[in-house]
């Protein structure tokens, strides 16, 4: 038997989570039994969870796409893994759960030198950064950034990432309380009120020609950063903490620009395995160094996730809630 934290309709997460007992399945000849040990709560799986991706998602279902284990049993025909490894199942969710079976392909390898707490949030945000910096715009020294939600988990991940390649970025946030939870070399701090988009072009005027602008807020703002950018800058579009679009204008206006939308899970599915794996053991080199790094705020068991979703959300600066 095992617990498991189901879904069985599309809603606010706090509402439809339920914690449910079920027995495990046969292990398939092809797949590995992990145990799992600790496991983030992210907006991708609340966003999932209130039924935005429905087209692609079968209720019930477990969720969870950021979750830490070791490998418990392995099927016959498994070669390459072994009981005792430590892991990241990833391309699925199903992490909030005792025990998860999987393809031994789809297994990140985590080393030693990370913590299990470190290793449970050492994918969906660090990889998004790497992905951003690396991939969208492959980041080097001397280049000039802009990182808004500074202060957020990726935020601080994008900064450390940045500096490692002696990149300061401007730090965009919204209050004194995020500012005082900036770390990093920053060539600016901007403090963007929610009255309007005053304070950041206020902020932002005579630090134009950016070479890339990464954005997880959106809405009319994105017309301001993207302003700043020099002909031929990268706007990376990431999230929506706004709640508000892009408005169309934003493409009209900024016809020389190269604007791309970021999504982890659709590289992750579209990439070789190897390479991924990879990625992930550069992302996990840095947070072994101390390069980067996730602040976890609270600690809550499987069985009480109606305890952990209401600590987590909304969705603040200050932490990561973890489930273990």
């Amino acid at each position: 038997m095992q617990y498991q934290a189901v879904v069985r309709k599309f809603g606010p997460a706090e509402e439809v989570v339920g914690i449910e007992r079920a027995e495990l399945a046969p292990l398939s000849r092809h797949q590995v039994r992990v145990r799992l040990l600790a496991r983030s709560i992210n907006p991708s799986d609340i966003i999932t969870i209130s039924g935005a991706y429905a087209g692609r998602t079968t209720l019930p279902f477990i969720p969870g796409f950021e979750a830490f284990g070791v490998v418990e049993a392995c099927g016959e025909e498994v070669r390459g893994l072994s009981p005792g490894a430590r892991v990241l199942p990833v391309r699925s969710a199903g992490g909030w759960q005792e025990f998860k079976d999987t393809d031994p392909a789809w297994c990140l390898r985590v080393p030693d030198e990370l913590s299990d707490f470190e290793a449970a949030t050492s994918y969906v945000n660090p990889m998004t950064a790497w992905l951003m910096l690396h991939n969208k715009f492959g980041l080097r020294s001397g280049m000039r950034i802009a990182v808004n939600a500074a202060a957020s988990s990726i935020g601080s991940i994008l900064i450390g990432m940045a500096n490692a390649v002696g990149v300061e970025p401007i730090a965009i946030v919204r209050s004194e309380e995020s500012l005082a939870r900036l770390g990093g070399r920053l060539e600016a701090v901007i403090i963007d009120r929610a009255e309007g988009e005053s304070d950041l072009a206020a902020g932002l005027a005579g630090r134009h020609g950016l070479d890339a602008v990464l954005d997880c807020v959106g809405g009319a703002r994105a017309l301001v950063l993207a302003d700043a950018l020099k002909p031929g800058g990268h706007f990376v579009h990431y999230g929506l903490l706004s709640g508000q679009s892009i408005p169309p204008a934003f493409w009209a206006s900024h016809p020389d620009i190269a604007f791309s939308y970021c999504h982890l899970r659709e590289w992750v599915h579209s990439e070789a395995m190897n390479n991924v794996q990879r990625a992930y053991s550069e992302v996990a080199a840095q947070i072994a160094a101390k390069v980067i790094a996730t602040e976890v705020r609270e600690v809550f068991p499987l069985e009480k996730i109606g305890r952990a979703l209401r600590s987590a959300l909304p969705f603040r600066t200050g932490g990561k809630v973890l489930i273990a």
